[in-house]
C-alpha cells in the first residue's frame, strides 16, 4: 500500500494535505513528483507517495521551491484578476509584506541604486582614532568574502571597564575568539606603541593575515581574473608604452604567499602605474554604457586597494594602540547573538500588479496610471515582474550584524564609549552605504506585535516610513525615466583620502553608523523630489546588467539599508 501525499503552496505556504491510500506503488504509472496548475495561478500542487510511517519527518520536509526551479513555480505576476483570496489579516504580516513588496519592486529597477557614499564628520583626534580603531578591528574579523563574516563593533563604557560588543552576520563565536586574542597582543605592545618593535610587529601581522588567509585568497582570485583580461587588452594594443604595465601586472599575480602580495599592493597603491590603470579603466567605461562590465582595469585599481587595506589596517590599529591604552588596560570582549528575524515573505494572492498599485496610491491618484503603463513597458522590455518576484522563494532572513549591535545598546541601555554612538561596520548600512540592495535583511522580530507593545509601534513607525521611502524612489525611478547606475562592489577600494574622521590618515576611507539618541525610527528620511512631468527618455534603458558581475559579493549577504532607505 502507497499513501499519497499532497502538498499546496498558497498564501499560507506549503500544506500537507494526506490523501487516499491506493495499492498502486508503480514509479513508471505514477510518477513520483507531479506538478499541476490549479485555477488560481498562486496555488501548486505537489503530489508524491511517501511512508506512512514517517508523518512526522514528512511534515519537517516541505518541498523546496528553489530547487524546483523558477520556471516551475514562479509564473507570471498577475496584472488584474478577476478574484482574489482572503484579505491580509495579520497586521505584522500585512506590514512586512508592504514594506518588502516596496523592497523588492526596486531591486528589480536595478540593485545599485548609486555611487558608495560617505559621511565626514568633524571630530576631535580621541573620538576619530577610537572610530579608527575600531573599524579596522572589524577589518581585520572579517576573514572571508560574501558577508557571512561581516562584522559589527560597538564600544561600552563602564566605571571598571570597557566592553567591545561585536556581532557577525553568521561567524560570532570564531570572530570573538579571533578579536579576545588580537586585543590581547594589541595590550601587550601598548607600552611599546611608536617604537620600532619589528619582531612583535611581525607576529601581529602573521596573525592578522593568517586569519584572514580565506578572504586574501578570494581577492586574489578575483585580481588575477581581472589582470588576464587586462593583459589580454594590453598584448593587442602592441603599445611600447604599454610595455612596464604589463611586466607590472605579471608582477601582481605571480605572488604565491598572501602577506607578500598585500606587501606588493600596499606599497604600490600610489604608483604611477596605479594610476596608468586608473586612467585607463576610466578611459573604457567612458565609451561603454552604464549597463556594461565594469572595466578590468577598474577592478584592479579596485583589488589592489583591498589587498592593500590589509596591511594599513594593522598598521593603523598598531599605531592607533599607544593613544587607547586606557581602553586596552581593562577590556572585555562581549557577543551578541543575532534576533529572531521575521519569517519570509510569501507571495499571495494579492501579490498583483493591481494590489500593489492600490498599496501605493490612494484613489484616483493622478500618478498611477502612469506608473502603471511604465512598469508594463518595463516588463515588456527587460521582465522586471520575474525580477520582482524571485525573491519569493522561501529564504529565511537575517537581522544584519550592525542591527544586532544597535539593538543590543538600545534594548539593554548601553552606554558608548565617551558618548560617541558609534558602530563600526565592515559592510555598513548607515549612514554611510553602498547604495545597493538586499532583499535578505529583516527588522528583529517582535513577537507581540499589538498597541500596547512600544517594541511594535516603534518598529511600525520605521517600516512605514521606510515602505514610503521605497515607493517614492519607485515612483521616481520609473516616472522620470532615471538611468541605470553601473555595477560596483559593496566594498570601497581605501586607496583616496577622503579625512572623513576630521584627521589626515594615510588613505583613510572609512564608514559606520552613528547610534541615534531617539530611537531609530529617526532613521527614516522621505524624499519628495519626484517630478510628475518625466522627461522623454526611453524606459528601457534603466535597469542594471549586473548580476553576473557582482565579485565582490559571493552571496546574498550584502548590506541593504534597513534604517536608510536613501
Amino acid at each position: 500500500m502507497v499513501t499519497w501525499c499532497t502538498w499546496t503552496y498558497w498564501e499560507y505556504g506549503w500544506q500537507p494535505i494526506i490523501d487516499l491510500e491506493s495499492s498502486v506503488g508503480s514509479k513508471d504509472e505514477y510518477p513520483t513528483i507531479n506538478i499541476q496548475s490549479p485555477p488560481s495561478a498562486l496555488t501548486y500542487v505537489l503530489t508524491y507517495p511517501f511512508n506512512r510511517k514517517s508523518k512526522l519527518a514528512l511534515k519537517r520536509e516541505r518541498p523546496n521551491i528553489r530547487s524546483m526551479g523558477s520556471a516551475t513555480l514562479i509564473k507570471d505576476l498577475e496584472i488584474d484578476p478577476k478574484r482574489v483570496g482572503r484579505p491580509r489579516l495579520d497586521p505584522y504580516q500585512r506590514l512586512l509584506g508592504r514594506f518588502y513588496e516596496q523592497l523588492f519592486l526596486l531591486n528589480a529597477l536595478g540593485q545599485t541604486r548609486d555611487n558608495h557614499t560617505t559621511s565626514s564628520w568633524e571630530l576631535d583626534a580621541t573620538r576619530a582614532r577610537r572610530r579608527r580603531f575600531l573599524q579596522n578591528l572589524c577589518y581585520i574579523c572579517e576573514f572571508k568574502k560574501g558577508g557571512s563574516a561581516c562584522t559589527a563593533i560597538g564600544l561600552e563604557e563602564l566605571d571598571t571597564c570597557y566592553n567591545f560588543c561585536v556581532a557577525s552576520n553568521n561567524e560570532t563565536d570564531k570572530i570573538a575568539t579571533f578579536l579576545q586574542n588580537v586585543l590581547n597582543v594589541l595590550r601587550a605592545t601598548a607600552p611599546q606603541a611608536g617604537t620600532n618593535d619589528t619582531c612583535r610587529e611581525s607576529k601581529f601581522f602573521q596573525l592578522c593575515i593568517g586569519f584572514a588567509a580565506e578572504r586574501i585568497e578570494q581577492e586574489s582570485k578575483c585580481l588575477r581574473r581581472n589582470v588576464k583580461d587586462c593583459l589580454s587588452k594590453l598584448n593587442r594594443q602592441n603599445a611600447v608604452s604599454g610595455s612596464q604595465l604589463i611586466k607590472w601586472l605579471q608582477t601582481a599575480i605571480g605572488f604565491d604567499d598572501h602577506y607578500g602580495l598585500c606587501k606588493f599592493a600596499h606599497d604600490d597603491r600610489h604608483s604611477d602605474h596605479m594610476n596608468e590603470i586608473l586612467s585607463r579603466g576610466l578611459e573604457d567605461e567612458r565609451r561603454t554604457g552604464p549597463t556594461s562590465r565594469r572595466s578590468s582595469f577598474v577592478l584592479v585599481q579596485h583589488y589592489i586597494g583591498r589587498l592593500a587595506h590589509h596591511i594599513r589596517a594593522i598598521k593603523e590599529l598598531l599605531r592607533d594602540t599607544q593613544y587607547l591604552s586606557h581602553v586596552l588596560d581593562n577590556y572585555a570582549v562581549c557577543k551578541i547573538y543575532a534576533p529572531s528575524a521575521v519569517p519570509p515573505p510569501i507571495r499571495d494572492s494579492h501579490t498583483n500588479l493591481r494590489g500593489i498599485l492600490n498599496r501605493m496610491f490612494k484613489n484616483n491618484d493622478s500618478e498611477r496610471k502612469m506608473l502603471e503603463g511604465g512598469l508594463l513597458h518595463l516588463d515588456k522590455v527587460v521582465g522586471i515582474f520575474k525580477d520582482f518576484l524571485r525573491p519569493y522563494d522561501g529564504s529565511l532572513l537575517d537581522v544584519h550584524a550592525e542591527v544586532q549591535v544597535l539593538e543590543y545598546f538600545y534594548k539593554m541601555q548601553k552606554s558608548f564609549a565617551g558618548d560617541d554612538r558609534f558602530i563600526a561596520c565592515t559592510r555598513v548600512m548607515v549612514s554611510s552605504s553602498h547604495r545597493k540592495i538586499w532583499t535578505k535583511w529583516s527588522p528583529p522580530h517582535v513577537q507581540r506585535f499589538d498597541n500596547e507593545n512600544p517594541a511594535a509601534r516603534q518598529q511600525k513607525d520605521i517600516l512605514t516610513k521606510m515602505t514610503q521611502d521605497l515607493r517614492e524612489q519607485v515612483i521616481t525611478h520609473v516616472l522620470q525615466r532615471l538611468p541605470s547606475n553601473r555595477w560596483h562592489p559593496d566594498s570601497i577600494t581605501n586607496i583616496t583620502d577622503v579625512r572623513q574622521f576630521g584627521i589626515s590618515s594615510d588613505s583613510l576611507e572609512v564608514s559606520g553608523a552613528e547610534t541615534p539618541k531617539t530611537p531609530p525610527s529617526t532613521y527614516s528620511r522621505i524624499h519628495q523630489s519626484r517630478s510628475n512631468s518625466p522627461p522623454d527618455t526611453d524606459l528601457s534603458d534603466n535597469l542594471d546588467a549586473e548580476t553576473e558581475f557582482d565579485e565582490d559579493s559571493g552571496s546574498q549577504n550584502g548590506g541593504v539599508p534597513l534604517f536608510d532607505s536613501t
